[in-house]
């Protein structure tokens, strides 16, 4: 299997490629050393910054039997093995770390981003553990159940004769804006899973999927837990822990971070604001749009419910229009914490206020939005995590790069090397094309014309002064033909494009071909297409290869791998 790394401000997606502030912070110079130091606490680059956030982890209280305690029960019910389930009570220890991922979950385990978020983990803990071996470092997975958006959970795409067809469970029995993990998938499962089934390819690993997705995806269960144990399988090999932030006991070992946002309100929104404002001065966009009050209020059907501050010392819960207190507000929270659900900003807080995180693995949108959170972890007295890029993969098959040899022959530049191709064909498509046709042709038209019209150009001006002195009105009828042979030479340069597309139609039709599977729907292929398409077809191993690769290569580059 060959690769190539590309940088990711090289990558222009025809609809939406990787954000900006992902680009600087995986790169190296001024620009991201500005960014580490304005908007994060630690640099994992800096040997010291691991001394300092070692240090402050060893010496800070955590609640850790009660931790280890809720992750054995979950993960006894994921379904994860004995040997994994021994590795929690390390957790006991002040001396264990942990290198945490997370997403919401996923159909059949969502994108394919979700199983690269939870390798990266997997290998930074590794990696961590080689670097200072008295130290313990477990990877964790934290499935974010809370959210609210099941139309994103309940979707996933693979391709079919050369297109991507996506595969959704509709809502069965369920109230607006409630928790994914509390949602029963309910019968439409079964349909959706013969739909599944009927796009995924006859090949020798078929069998074995389909009867591992009927195993966990069934009517009684919810999407959260079939995802679980669906991932669990899948790492069964790896160490690699899961949680579920959505149980009570979880809830409990947060209440002081959820207590704190409703005593000081609207004091987090104002941090957020004074961030991102530091942020745009810098010229970067800005994603996460903070509330007066950054948490949800869950009523008694799981549904998330806006907490809106109405005066100083006044809160409503919307739609139901019931007005607290500030008072009782802290009193419901503190009785009921379970009651109470961290937003987008709130949530990385917590997740580092009850775990001892060493390291966040971030994706590109994550990263963006949590440089916009380091006033509000100094509100709530708390530093920072490591925070390391995900891996980040475009997996080429076979047939694909056969076309990219095609274009690589077709081009004319032998001297080009296929990780050029691949170069182009990540930051500009058209341009690919346009080399792919006229270096078939051994030229490149466009510049042949161009000299063409410079040429005759030229010679009309040079006319010009003996025509002018013979007489003036020829210097009107020498511009209106200088127009006339312009209109005539794009005429014969479009008619010379068209025949080009048509003599070299399938070049072009293969290189669509191309971009769909690097490209799916004009997006990264990592944010769209399922991970069960390619174990179809190539087994299970392929983790391990994903595996191999990031213990090889360090994440700040997207990695380009020939299946």
């Amino acid at each position: 299997m060959n690769t190539f790394l590309i940088d990711y401000r090289d990558i222009q997606a025809p609809r939406k490629g990787f954000s900006e502030v992902f680009g600087d912070y995986t790169r190296e110079g001024e620009r991201r050393e500005a960014l580490v130091d304005r908007f994060f606490h630690f640099d994992y680059r800096k040997e010291n910054d691991y001394y300092l956030h070692l240090n402050a982890l060893v010496s800070r209280p955590f609640r850790r039997d009660e931790l280890a305690d809720l992750l054995l029960r979950q993960n006894r019910r994921f379904g994860t093995n004995e040997k994994h389930l021994s590795s929690i009570d390390r957790l006991r220890s002040p001396r264990c770390m942990l290198v945490v991922a997370g997403q919401q979950p996923g159909l059949f385990t969502g994108p394919l981003y979700t199983v690269y978020k939870a390798l990266t983990a997997v290998t930074v803990a590794e990696r961590q553990k080689e670097m200072f071996p008295e130290y313990d470092f477990l990877p964790l997975f934290w499935i974010e159940g809370e959210d609210h958006d099941f139309d994103e959970s309940a979707r996933t795409s693979l391709f079919a004769d050369g297109t991507l067809r996506e595969v959704v469970l509709k809502p069965w029995n369920r109230l607006p804006d409630q928790m994914v993990s509390r949602t029963i998938m309910g019968p439409e499962i079964r349909e959706t899973l013969d739909d599944f089934a009927s796009v995924l390819r006859e090949s020798e690993h078929r069998e074995g999927i389909l009867a591992l997705l009927r195993e966990h995806y069934h009517p009684e269960s919810t999407l959260e837990l079939a995802f679980a144990r669906t991932l669990t399988h899948l790492f069964r090999n790896y160490p690699l822990l899961l949680l579920s932030a959505s149980d009570p006991d979880f809830k409990r070992l947060g209440r002081e971070i959820m207590h704190r946002e409703i005593e000081t309100s609207p004091e987090t929104s104002h941090a957020v604001i004074a961030q991102s404002s530091l942020l745009e001065s810098m010229g970067y966009p800005v994603q996460a749009k903070p509330r007066a009050v950054n948490l949800f209020y869950l009523n008694r059907h799981d549904q998330r419910q806006k907490i809106e501050q109405s005066s100083d010392d006044s809160f409503t819960i919307v739609p139901e229009r019931h007005s607290y207190s500030r008072h009782q507000m802290l009193e419901l929270c503190d009785d009921h914490p379970e009651r109470f659900s961290p937003n987008v900003i709130l949530r990385p807080v917590q997740q580092d206020h009850v775990l001892p995180v060493f390291a966040f693995i971030a994706g590109p949108g994550e990263i963006s939005y949590l440089a916009q959170y380091r006033k509000v972890y100094e509100h709530f007295g708390l530093d920072m995590p490591f925070i390391i890029p995900r891996g980040s993969f475009t997996l080429v098959e076979p047939s694909i790069v056969k076309i990219m040899d095609k274009v690589l022959r077709k081009s004319g530049r032998p001297a080009l090397s296929r990780k050029q191709i691949y170069h182009t064909a990540f930051h500009d498509l058209a341009a690919l094309r346009k080399n792919a046709v006229s270096g078939a042709e051994n030229r490149d038209f466009d510049t042949l014309f161009e000299q063409t019209a410079a040429r005759i150009r030229k010679e009309i001006d040079a006319l010009s002064p003996s025509l002018v002195t013979l007489d003036p009105t020829l210097e009107q009828v020498l511009a209106g033909s200088e127009r006339q042979i312009s209109r005539i030479i794009d005429g014969v340069r479009e008619k010379t494009n068209r025949a080009a597309r048509r003599k070299h139609g399938e070049l072009l039709s293969q290189l669509e071909k191309a971009s769909s599977g690097l490209f799916p729907g004009g997006l990264p292929q990592e944010r769209s297409v399922n991970v069960f398409y390619y174990l179809n077809k190539y087994g299970e191993e392929l983790i391990d290869t994903f595996a191999a690769m990031l213990r090889a290569h360090a994440t700040e580059s997207h990695i380009i791998l020939e299946l």
